[in-house]
């Protein structure tokens, strides 16, 4: 147990739909490791920005040496946290992620762009920014392909198209609602089952295989949703690097990542998302692995590193 003593501003999911435990859960393991918890609502908080920053809690002042909320949380209340979570960072506090790692993690298209740079295998996509242009972009691409949102979450906004005609459809209901919306190649050999590899500190910590026989997007929404580790495959080094290389292409320290990854016969093992507020439980109770602990440790250390550099 690290003998340090910091500060920690934990700020509650205001939307606590798919996180209903994790904020006592974290809060516990934190808890754990010596650190003193102050434990707020988003409505609670507020900050003056001149000279100085000054961050305050139901109008009196507090001082913590950093700042962490978690779990998906609905678009103004997410916005919210941005600007509270940007001024702790700038004025030098332990973030979770920096301002613009977290930006890169809650845009699917922004990851694709960074894993292309730094040679990760993904499912080839595309971007437009029109109905014309989708509509020439379509040759590039099968009937059956996957639509997708760039913002979103557990699942959400991922639809198997299973042709064209669809294709345009769900493009133009997303341009109607503001959204952008990407294409991308369908793995077909692949259907409701991805492996999901845990990623704590840049290392890969946990390795498990999300199945679902019913929906194809493997996510725990059937009745027939199971995971089962993946601890003891002959490929979980293979799985690990992957998903390492994969969360150096965003940050080389990334605090915690989920990735999911296809392990398709005609594809090989390509990087289907990072998931910015993986949902540890489900890791841990597969694998009989202490990941809370492990996350817990690791953002403690960040916290530590962070106190130590500004002395």
């Amino acid at each position: 147990m690290l003998s340090e003593n910091p500060i920690i501003l934990y700020m509650k999911n205001p939307d606590p739909i798919f996180y209903g435990m994790m904020d006592d859960l974290v809060i516990q393991t934190l808890k754990k490791q010596n650190a003193t918890i102050i434990v707020t609502e988003l409505e609670e908080l507020s900050v003056i920005i001149g000279g100085e920053f000054i961050f305050l809690r139901n109008g009196e002042q507090i001082q913590f040496d950093a700042f962490l909320g978690y779990g998906y949380m609905a678009p103004k209340h997410y916005m919210d946290y941005m600007y509270f979570n940007f001024a702790a960072y700038t004025s030098g506090k332990t973030t979770l992620y920096t301002p613009q790692t977290e930006n890169i993690l809650q845009n699917k298209l922004l990851q694709y762009a960074k894993f292309s740079e730094g040679q990760v295998p993904f499912p080839r996509c595309s971007a437009s920014f029109s109905v014309k242009q989708f509509k020439q972009n379509l040759s590039q691409f099968e009937n059956k392909s996957i639509m997708k949102e760039v913002v979103g979450y557990e699942g959400t906004g991922v639809k198997l198209s299973s042709n064209k005609i669809q294709s345009t459809e769900i493009f133009c209901k997303s341009l109607w609602n503001g959204e952008q919306a990407i294409i991308q190649d369908f793995i077909s050999d692949s259907v409701g089952r991805s492996i999901r590899v845990l990623v704590i500190g840049g290392k890969g910590v946990s390795v498990t295989e999300f199945q679902d026989n019913i929906d194809f997007k493997s996510n725990g929404y059937s009745d027939d949703f199971k995971i089962e580790s993946k601890m003891d495959s002959e490929k979980k080094e293979e799985y690990l690097r992957l998903a390492e290389k994969a969360c150096c292409a965003i940050d080389p320290q990334l605090t915690i990542g989920g990735v999911d990854i296809i392990d398709s016969r005609k594809h090989g093992l390509v990087v289907l998302e990072i998931n910015q507020w993986p949902e540890i439980t489900f890791s841990e109770d597969a694998t009989g692995l202490p990941l809370f602990d492990y996350f817990g440790q690791e953002f403690i250390r960040k916290i530590i590193k962070n106190n130590k550099e500004k002395v």
